[in-house]
């Protein structure tokens, strides 16, 4: 074989059997770790099943996950809570890091697989070359941590992450894509509950004259605009509300609040923001929504068409406002949505 061909590391491993493994042998428990941390197909669940594989496998270290999220540049971070740290507990308030931490999010230092803290250890974890995940080690005593496992584990929760990406978000804006939209307001409608304190809704956002910015300025500037109103979707609303790129100029939001005429105050306070805000090159650019309560009555099919009839109604009724299917519908404005039988197979 060509030496050029060969791959850099050789790894050898002995074939075992069950009757041949060594007593005590963790790779059994490695290996159940591994199946179910790899069946995870949502961001969160993905971190908990890591943070609760690494408290199992390392119990002579304190193990803990930070999530890490970027506005305007600035790196921001929080503790992940698993299953157990989160009873009774609210998410803990995203904070700026500093010191040493601060230059690891920003690849200030010498980049490493592990780095060594004050108080331990410290693992990257990275999406787009971009950390977007810390793993914090502090062994107890003079405990020695595996580093191979470590890492090792690392990678493939990394690896996952970056595959989730590539399968949920959109390549111009970074926001979910369709297929994830399906998926999440299917999962909304059928396990949302009217007992809930914060009622669940769906809004459909759509760019106002968006060709005209295509036919004059072209379509660079057109996916700049794109790209900028997905980011400042990002700065107004929460990290627990779901943005989506729709479709063409058209973007979806899965959020919810405790009531309908909130839910209006969120979203017309997001038009004002983006009619306030000029686009470079372009100008004012405004949008228009519709919006509508998720309901158990309906199918997912159902309930984008109300949202669609109301944003149908924001755009032929001057733009640059928000309007609520229910509201319309109690005024007469719009009618009752219908979706044929064949449709409710479409999720």
């Amino acid at each position: 074989m060509n030496a050029a061909c060969e791959p850099a590391t050789t790894i050898k491993m002995s074939r075992t059997t069950p009757d041949t493994m060594p007593t005590g042998s963790p790779i059994p428990e490695i290996l159940d770790s591994l199946v179910e941390l790899t069946a995870q197909r949502e961001r969160k669940t993905l971190e908990v099943s890591l943070l609760t594989t690494l408290r199992e496998l390392m119990p002579d270290c304190t193990v803990a996950l930070y999530s890490c999220r970027w506005i305007d540049g600035h790196p921001w971070w929080r503790i992940q809570l698993d299953q157990s740290d989160q009873a009774g507990q609210a998410n803990p308030p995203w904070a700026l890091p500093g010191g040493k931490i601060l230059r690891i999010l920003l690849q200030q230092e010498e980049r490493q697989p592990v780095y060594q803290t004050e108080t331990g250890l410290c693992v990257p974890l990275y999406q787009v070359n971009q950390v977007v995940a810390l793993l914090m080690l502090t062994p107890n005593h003079d405990t020695a941590v595996d580093h191979t496992l470590l890492l090792a584990l690392a990678r493939i929760h990394e690896n996952f992450l970056n595959l989730l990406h590539a399968s949920d978000s959109d390549t111009l804006t970074g926001l979910n894509n369709r297929r994830k939209f399906d998926a999440q307001l299917y999962t909304l409608v059928a396990s949302q509950h009217a007992e809930l304190p914060r009622l669940p809704f769906l809004a459909l956002l759509d760019i106002d004259h968006f060709k005209q910015v295509n036919d004059s300025y072209g379509h660079i500037i057109g996916d700049e605009v794109l790209l900028m109103l997905a980011q400042r979707m990002q700065q107004f609303f929460g990290e627990e509300d779901g943005l989506y790129r729709y479709g063409g100029e058209e973007f979806a939001i899965l959020f919810r609040a405790v009531s309908a005429e909130k839910a209006q105050a969120i979203l017309e306070g997001f038009c004002e923001r983006i009619s306030n805000q000029p686009f470079p090159q372009v100008g004012q650019v405004t949008v228009s929504i519709g919006f509508t309560r998720l309901d158990q009555c309906f199918v997912p099919a159902q309930v984008i068409d109300r949202a669609d009839k109301a944003l149908y109604h924001s755009k032929t009724h001057g733009r640059n406002q928000v309007n609520q299917f229910e509201a319309l519908q109690q005024q007469g404005f719009v009618a009752q949505a219908t979706v044929a039988s064949g449709d409710i197979d479409l999720f």
